[in-house]
């Protein structure tokens, strides 16, 4: 069989699963990838990986590939203009958006190792001190790869991602450093954060609303019609004049009409239509 052929399937697959796609100027990409996990499984080669498996993809080979499509690059707080803008239009204004005795909820979704939520966890913690307010907090990390979820679950990030994005205080302060010279978030932090496995492209809907969802550069991967079904489902998810946050270089200009764009402190917050709730 020819290669571009084997490379054909193994982008549909990918494309059908979580919405990625793979251009063929990008097979070569594809092609590294599928090399990488021809070896780790024991196959001689890509086509061999294909024989194996071109009659169905399941365990622990269905997630190396799911796990080699996607892009974990994370850090502590990302884009910092983002959470100068959630403390802007959200934190200030809290009791506009969280009733007596209620959560703010947050979605950190494509949560990868987890850096994203504890990045907000502070925010808030840092903002509660500052200003004497007792904001209480919410936080759903989902992700597609177990890997990723098993390192976010640990709450446990060497030396060099300590030094991506966190002070020496907010280190000291949030985490404990532990024999193996790393360091492991504390239950101040994690006790509001659980993490889940979930993909965007599911049908089947979460539980509850959030008044934040951060889905930053993952739709930027997607076809235009993956990332109308993903933000139609992340709209679902998302109260009424809550906020969704995009990566900086993705926009929802030709994709959606149901939400309002505003640039708050540098970043571009899309606002969803409709009277602010205060609703569980």
């Amino acid at each position: 069989m020819l290669r571009d052929e084997v490379l054909k399937f193994f982008s549909n697959y990918i494309e059908a699963e979580l919405g990625i796609v793979y251009a063929e100027h990008n097979h070569y990409q594809l092609e590294h990838r599928l090399e990488e996990i021809a070896k780790v499984t024991g196959s001689k080669s890509i086509e061999d990986l294909y024989e194996r498996l071109k009659n169905g993809i399941s365990g622990q080979v269905k997630q190396l590939l799911l796990d080699s499509a996607t892009n974990n690059e994370t850090s502590f707080f990302r884009d910092p203009k983002v959470f100068t803008a959630i403390e802007e239009a959200v934190l200030k204004k809290h009791q506009n958006f969280v009733g007596q005795g209620e959560k703010l909820r947050i979605w950190s979704a494509a949560s990868s190792t987890g850096q994203e939520a504890l990045s907000i966890a502070i925010l808030v913690k840092e903002y509660n001190e500052k200003n004497h307010s007792a904001i209480d907090l919410r936080i759903l990390g989902t992700d597609i790869s177990d890997r990723v979820l098993e390192r976010a679950q640990s709450g446990i990030y060497n030396q060099i991602e300590m030094g991506r994005g966190l002070s020496e205080l907010q280190i000291t302060k949030y985490f404990q450093n532990t024999d193996q010279n790393q360091w492991q978030a504390s239950f101040n932090l994690t006790q509001h954060i659980e993490f889940k496995k979930f993909n965007l492209k599911s049908s089947i809907p979460l539980t509850e609303k959030f008044h934040i969802i951060l889905c930053r550069n993952m739709l930027i991967y997607q076809s235009v019609e993956g990332k109308k079904e993903i933000l139609n489902r992340i709209t679902t998810n998302l109260m009424p004049g809550g906020f969704l946050i995009l990566g900086a270089g993705e926009s929802l200009m030709g994709l959606s009409c149901d939400y309002e764009q505003s640039l708050i402190a540098g970043a571009m917050l899309y606002q969803k239509k409709g009277v602010l709730s205060k609703a569980a």
